[in-house]
């Protein structure tokens, strides 16, 4: 399967025309002014999502960001990112059709692998030199999506962001999903916030060190954004009088 396509008809009933937005419906960062006015290769988002990748990468805009994206598509993307984080940063896309290598160069590199292979990943990474960010769009699927972050997390720079999008196909018995079914990444990463919390209870992490790597986790709808940056023994303080 190709990365970044949702073989589902159900996808389709949620497509909406830009042009029909309200203006109270159109927000006005310069990521959204970006995608709406881009007229370049073919770029699929759903709306909810412009305004989280601005919340969280804004930050990273205009510096020597490392940015890694899983699943290429039809290579918009890459164009939209080269666009908002600058000239300064660093960006590759993986995908796993041989006809996306034609992308490369235009906004960033293109490396051709499966975004389940951790050898293929890890390799990837050293050519970029490190990376800051990861956004998985890629297969949707439930054993990719740990697979990839299973790789790429212990390999995120301090202060960086790892985002997991399209999650609601985790609810889709087409890619392997259900309802509370257990292996999707919506169950993963609730299991992860446990792991946050391991100080607190002697269940074994699925992921380690997670209470003194992640600084948050973010849900939104169908996406997840964590957050690593080092944490240190959780403390607490009393201060004032008492009576």
């Amino acid at each position: 399967m190709r990365f970044g396509i949702i073989p589902s008809d159900d996808i389709w009933r949620f497509l909406e025309d830009p042009r029909n937005l309200k203006p109270e419906e159109r927000e006005e960062s310069d990521l959204h002014q970006l995608f709406f006015a881009h007229d370049g290769l073919q770029i699929m988002k759903w709306k909810k999502y412009l305004s989280v990748y601005n919340r969280h990468l804004a930050r990273y805009r205009n510096k020597p960001v490392r940015i890694l994206e899983i699943g290429v598509f039809k290579g918009g993307s890459l164009d939209l990112w080269r666009k908002y984080f600058g000239p300064a940063a660093t960006i590759f896309g993986v995908d796993i059709d041989p006809q996306c290598a034609a992308f490369s160069g235009r906004s960033g590199q293109i490396r051709i692998g499966s975004q389940d292979d951790p050898v293929f990943l890890q390799t990837t990474v050293s050519e970029m030199g490190g990376v800051d960010v990861v956004i998985d769009d890629g297969s949707h699927r439930a054993r990719h999506q740990r697979a990839s972050f299973d790789a790429l997390f212990p390999l995120l720079s301090d202060g960086g962001t790892y985002i997991c999008e399209d999650l609601h196909t985790a609810y889709w018995p087409t890619f392997s999903g259900g309802y509370h079914r257990r292996g999707t990444f919506i169950e993963y990463a609730k299991q992860i916030i446990d792991d946050m919390h391991s100080d607190f209870h002697v269940k074994k992490p699925i992921v380690s060190n997670a209470n003194r790597s992640i600084d948050s986790i973010n849900f939104y709808n169908s996406i997840v954004v964590i957050e690593k940056k080092q944490q240190l023994r959780p403390s607490h303080f009393v201060v004032g009088a008492s009576q």
